[in-house]
């Protein structure tokens, strides 16, 4: 029986809900998907479409592309029209009544498939990006899936089962929110302070049976720290849905549940293992922060058009600073790890020339453009709001750690999120300068003029009140950044730096280097040791010679330890570890990692 024949069952399903059946097609990688929408939204035009963005991942895509063979039906079976209505709907006519919708959507994009999921021939993830919305009804919507013999399903908490692999949404928007895995998956299931945690693998890395237990000891004991740093969990179980394959660049929160793509090395690399469980300590903490604490005017989203938030900086840069905060306080990372991140972030940042021009809450403004970091000139006209964001969150919380007996940005984001969550307003960065302003009289009006103007960090000087000496030195560079950092493209060029006088651009191919092949380290040392250099490149089919004078710029060299023993046991306490190293001595900062990449300027 094709799909268009088979009776769409509303048994158990309320008559004012928007309908899905969804039948999987692992063979061909595709899903079909019948809509019965009631006959209370269906009168005239009946306007149905795809999401242009999905919360969190704040670029605009063409998930429609995918979407083809779209037919609509009366009740009786009658054929009615069905247009394109721009580039992401469609707009069935003449409706009079109830009216049936089918289409087939292909499923094996990985470009795609953080947002829309992906099927595979034996395992996938379905989420409601496939699904074309009825924007006209805001309600309950339904859900009933259609597997191939053998195949199991895992749904996470938020939507009600109303029967046999069906469920009901309150909303599109929870639909959307929810990815449901299918197939043969490996299912491990832990409590954690009384709440049921879901370890969801598709696949299965070189070295997972004899290191998934300790993986899962290890995220189980980040959230177990996030609940004692809340007071509780905000959902009755959680979902990590997880994959390794290399094929995956995930990293999308929900509300119950998250994706994340976790690299094949997790399991026989340690340093891959701990940004595996870094990155689930991300995804983890943004259940609080942004997925049910949002920045205005995310309580209300725009699928089609968008919703653009002064307030990214804290939903998404708090949140990378807990990422390396809590997996160093449960012994993930080292103290020295954690502040040798925190530092090379700021450095990273304070780098660019966009530092001077763009403020957190612009770049916030901007994500639709920026979100995606890797196009040219970026490094002039953009910052990342996760970069500055984190460096605000250590800054204060080092201000209330060191200003406050007993202070820190623990209790009072707790405090933050439990004033602020579930007011249907979302805050304003107004009402983190007021918030904080009432913990500790100018520590609200520095954060606000952190966020609010170019530049501005004070790191330097909240690590000398912490007991550091931080170094500062002068190195030479051109002002370019290489793509993948290594070259011989070149991805980005400063403008305020020598290179960005000479009229070399983002990407020519260094050829030559003073007429020799390029070597990277051969032009850090001629960077080094030269007055100027004399770079080869191709710009297409072109061929160009720039001679680059070497300019300087100054960055923190390195941070010693020259605190007393009231400073080390105030950073032990806030990294949960001991902290007495030697007078002094010099902190590492050899460590540095970035999801969205590292660009060092040369």
């Amino acid at each position: 029986m094709s799909l268009s024949e088979r009776p769409v069952s509303r048994d158990s399903v309320p008559e004012s809900a928007v309908a899905y059946h969804v039948r999987v097609l692992p063979e061909r990688h595709e899903i079909e998907v019948a809509i019965t929408i009631p006959g209370s939204v269906a009168r005239g035009q009946v306007r149905l479409q795809s999401p242009t963005w999905v919360p969190g991942d704040y670029i605009f895509a063409a998930y429609a592309r995918d979407i083809f063979g779209v037919r609509a039906r009366t009740d009786h079976g009658e054929e009615l029209a069905v247009r394109r209505d721009g580039w992401q709907g469609f707009v069935v006519e003449g409706v009079t009544g109830a009216v049936h919708v089918e289409y087939t959507a292909y499923c094996a994009s990985w470009e795609s498939s953080e947002a829309c999921g992906i099927l595979c021939d034996c395992v996938g993830v379905l989420t409601g990006a496939r699904y074309l919305q009825v924007p006209d009804e805001d309600g309950p919507v339904t859900v009933s899936y259609e597997l191939p013999d053998g195949w199991r399903l895992h749904h996470p908490s938020g939507a009600r089962e109303l029967g046999k692999d069906t469920w009901e949404y309150p909303s599109y928007e929870i639909l959307l929110d929810t990815p449901v895995a299918i197939g043969d998956f490996t299912l491990i299931t832990r409590v954690v302070r009384g709440t049921p945690f879901y370890h969801l693998h598709l696949d299965r890395a070189l070295g997972f049976d004899s290191g998934i237990e300790h993986f899962v000891d290890e995220v189980d004991a980040v959230a177990s720290h996030f609940h004692d740093m809340f007071g509780s969990f905000p959902f009755d179980s959680y979902t990590f849905v997880c994959a390794s394959n290399s094929n995956v660049d995930w990293g999308l929160e929900h509300l119950t549940s998250t994706m994340v793509g976790l690299e094949p090395g997790m399991f026989t690399d340690p340093d891959v293992h701990k940004t595996a469980v870094r990155v689930c300590a991300h995804e983890l903490f943004h259940a609080w922060n942004v997925r049910r604490l949002r920045p205005a005017p995310l309580e209300r989203l725009d699928f089609a058009g968008g919703s653009f938030s002064e307030g990214l900086w804290v939903a998404e840069g708090f949140t990378r600073y807990y990422e390396f905060l809590s997996c160093t306080q449960t012994g993930v990372y080292s103290p020295q790890q954690f502040l040798s991140a925190v530092v090379n972030y700021y450095r990273h940042l304070v780098a660019l020339p966009a530092y001077e021009r763009v403020s957190a809450v612009d770049a916030s403004l901007a994500t639709f453009l920026n979100h995606d970091q890797g196009f040219s000139g970026h490094v002039n006209n953009t910052i990342d709001y996760y970069d500055k964001g984190m460096v605000i969150a250590f800054c204060l919380d080092a201000g209330l750690r060191i200003e406050s007996p007993g202070g820190s940005l623990d209790r009072a984001f707790a405090s933050f999120y439990d004033s602020f969550v579930g007011r249907g307003l979302g805050y304003t960065p107004a009402d983190i300068r007021d918030f904080f302003e009432d913990l500790r009289p100018g520590l609200g009006a520095r954060v606000y003029r952190e966020a609010t103007a170019p530049g501005g960090l004070a790191l330097c000087e909240r690590l000398a009140e912490l007991g550091f000496a931080v170094e500062v030195e002068s190195v030479g560079y051109l002002g370019l950044v290489l793509d993948g950092d290594v070259g011989p493209a070149i991805r980005d060029v400063l403008d305020t730096s020598p290179a960005g006088h000479s009229g070399i651009a983002p990407g020519d191919v260094i050829t030559q280097l003073d007429g020799h092949p390029f070597d990277l380290d051969v032009l850090k040392w001629a960077i080094a040791n030269r007055d100027a250099v004399t770079l080869a490149v191709l710009r297409g089919s072109e061929s160009r010679v720039y001679e680059v004078p070497t300019g300087t710029r100054s960055q923190i060299a390195r941070v010693r330890w020259v605190g007393t023993e009231e400073h080390a046991r105030r950073i032990a306490t806030w990294v949960n570890q001991d902290f007495d190293p030697p007078q002094r001595a010099e902190i590492p900062l050899d460590f540095y990692e970035n999801f969205h990449g590292i660009q060092t300027v040369i």
